[in-house]
């Protein structure tokens, strides 16, 4: 390559990149806009299927700057490939934003041609999009649901429709808030992009170090406190950034070697890192963008998706933090140095405004009950403000851009992917497969609840591989939850059920996200890293089920009941953890392991004489190893007189 080659492909970065961080700031600024009602006080009406058709405008054409369409593939500049669908966009995008005041008032769905065309250029986009950003299964399964509602009228039995023509499923797509503009896009631009903005603004000012500080100067001191610092900077990243990629390659290139530099296998590392970050699709306020997707659904506040959802998660870190412990214990490692760690009040100091919003966030949330939508607005101008406090923290113009660029970055693997769930969940609606899914389900389970729970954990579990938060939760609950509900589950018992089976597949070989990345830090094997992962993560294949026998865990029922529920739960999947890691206070022996097992699974039984049986074992569990450590220790005990007590004194 030449010096005028090697100076044309360097100014095509360039522009390229420039022209990437005018349509990144574009969004932010617009969505802030809108989600502040400037375009209101302003005088300028935006409808809703406007600004959905912006703001996946926006992203689309962010998605097709920065993403090749292949792994792998150069960047050096923008190919027809690129530059076409980005037309595609703006014109179908624009088209709808600029008609919308007279499409909602015809609310017609019949298409003139070029309206046709339209859609069809801008659902190829869609799916372009959705393909370089999420993948082929998800894009596969968005096309198939289409086209089975123009040729379902072909297919046989329970998914025998009335087929409809493509002018009518490009009509129903393009025009109505039912496709491409749909309820999912709707949450997305609004509620989970005002989220997504927050976190953007907080790694910009300096949160994603001030949480591996804090993370560090809380428990590193502690035996095996690398892993537990692991976990909880996983925990508290995993607040704001909602996603296990960005989480594992965030917090795990500072965890995952430090981990391995205090003596825990590479493999085991890499587990850690990625069983804490799944975690975070558990934790509120976010849960990977899904509780305001599951609010939704439900027609119920987000603050009580919060607060369903909170005890699971502690369960989950609470577990896993006991493994990490005794892994730690088994192999003999210490806490880190303290004069090697942050100090915790130095870190305090230095890092109260990025704590400030989220007390603000959760005092709108849950004392006042704002909506989460108003909550997060406050939220972000409050951030803004006490960050400006201090020097460090302040939002310089630089830190301002990073902040715009990196918010529309995080949206880039969910705009477009809701875009084109809006033709899967259109596609289903039109049809009417949804329902009769659902009764082909109780059908085949004969109205047995054990079985039913069964068949939709294991179809939840597989319609997860390779797929996002978001789209797992919108498939599951589509596909499955109906089924669930009729069969007398709580609703939101049975959309928790299918998220946490659905997301599983993150930690669960053979396509593990989470697992991947970290073996990749940790230069360890993904499938060695991933069944660790499974076993670390074991309670989240277990809690889902205190979902539907033992709802107290949702903090359904008295305070009794939900505390003795969580209590329960906690306790059965740390008995099944112990097990898991063999050992306790002593190497435990196999049949020690089995019985474990057994007895943390007959915790988790809501029956009365199982329960106490498996409490009873437990008791003379403990206490049978209680007695042995305290005989090794004073067997083990220097003796007065001995050469080594002498030595002790001085």
């Amino acid at each position: 390559m030449d010096q005028f080659e090697v100076g044309a492909s360097w100014k095509v970065r360039q522009i390229r990149s420039k022209l990437a961080l005018l349509v990144a700031a574009s969004w932010s600024i617009y969505t802030l806009s809108y989600l502040w009602n400037i375009f209101f006080y302003l005088g300028v009406v935006i409808y809703p299927i406007t600004h959905r058709a912006i703001s996946a405008g926006l992203i689309s054409i962010l998605v097709f700057l920065l993403y090749a369409p292949r792994k792998g593939m150069s960047r050096e500049r923008l190919r027809w490939y690129d530059v076409l669908p980005i037309l595609f966009v703006i014109v179908g995008c624009t088209y709808i934003a600029v008609r919308a005041d007279s499409l909602v008032a015809e609310g017609r769905l019949i298409s003139y041609t070029f309206e046709i065309i339209l859609a069809s250029l801008l659902f190829l986009s869609v799916i372009e999009a959705t393909r370089r950003t999420i993948g082929l299964i998800l894009t596969g399964l968005v096309i198939f649901f289409f086209f089975y509602a123009v040729y379902s009228n072909h297919f046989p039995g329970f998914l025998h429709s009335t087929g409809f023509s493509y002018p009518m499923m490009f009509g129903w797509m393009y025009l109505s808030a039912e496709g491409f503009w749909g309820m999912v896009i709707g949450i997305v631009s609004t509620i989970v992009a005002g989220f997504i903005i927050f976190g953007g603004f907080l790694r910009a000012l300096g949160a994603s170090q001030f949480f591996n500080d804090l993370a560090l100067a809380t428990v590193g001191f502690m035996r095996g406190g690398a892993a537990k610092a692991a976990v909880v900077a996983s925990t508290l990243f995993g607040t704001i950034s909602g996603s296990i990629a960005a989480n594992v390659a965030t917090t795990g290139q500072i965890t995952i070697p430090l981990m391995k530099s205090t003596g825990y296998e590479k493999n085991y590392a890499g587990a850690v890192e990625a069983t804490a970050s799944t975690g975070g699709m558990f934790m509120p306020p976010i849960m990977g963008a899904t509780a305001f997707l599951i609010a939704e659904f439900l027609n119920i506040s987000y603050w009580s998706v919060c607060v369903a959802a909170f005890l699971p998660a502690i369960a989950y870190y609470a577990t896993l933090l006991a493994q990490v412990d005794l892994e730690a214990a088994k192999i003999g490692l210490r806490g880190l140095p303290r004069e090697s760690l942050p100090s915790l009040k130095k870190t305090l100091l230095g890092g109260w405004q990025y704590l400030l919003p989220f007390a603000l966030l959760v005092f709108l949330l849950g004392v006042l009950r704002y909506s989460a939508q108003t909550s997060i607005i406050y939220t972000i101008g409050a951030l803004i403000i006490v960050s400006s406090f201090k020097k460090e923290s302040r939002l310089t113009p630089k830190r301002l851009l990073i902040a715009l660029e990196d918010s529309a970055r995080g949206m880039m693997s969910i705009a477009p992917l809701c875009t084109a769930i809006g033709i899967l969940v259109g596609s289903i609606a039109i049809t009417g497969a949804g329902t009769r899914f659902t009764s082909q389900l109780l059908t085949i389970s004969g109205g047995n609840l054990p079985i039913l729970l069964i068949l939709t954990a294991g179809a939840a579990f597989i319609l997860g591989m390779g797929m996002t938060a978001v789209s797992v939760y919108i498939l599951t609950v589509i596909m499955l939850a109906p089924a669930l509900i009729k069969a007398g589950v709580e609703p939101i018992a049975a959309h928790m059920f299918l998220f946490y089976f659905g997301c599983l597949s993150f930690i669960t070989p053979p396509v593990c996200v989470g697992a991947y990345i970290a073996a990749g830090i940790s230069g360890g094997d993904p499938w060695s890293t991933g069944f660790r992962a499974v076993r670390l993560g074991f309670a989240a294949f277990l809690v889902p089920w205190a979902f539907i026998f033992n709802p107290g865990i949702l903090m359904i029922g008295s305070p009794l009941v939900i505390i003795s529920t969580f209590l329960f739960i906690a306790l059965g999947a740390m008995t099944i953890g112990v097990a898991f890691e063999g050992y306790f206070l002593r190497g435990l022996r196999i049949w020690e392991n089995i019985l474990l097992a057994i007895c943390g699974i007959c915790i988790f039984i809501p029956d009365f004489l199982t329960r106490g049986l498996a409490l009873a074992f437990l008791a003379v569990f403990l206490f049978k190893h209680l007695i042995e450590a305290r005989k090794t220790k004073i067997s083990t005990a220097p003796k007065p007189g001995s050469s080594h007590d002498k030595d002790n004194q001085y």
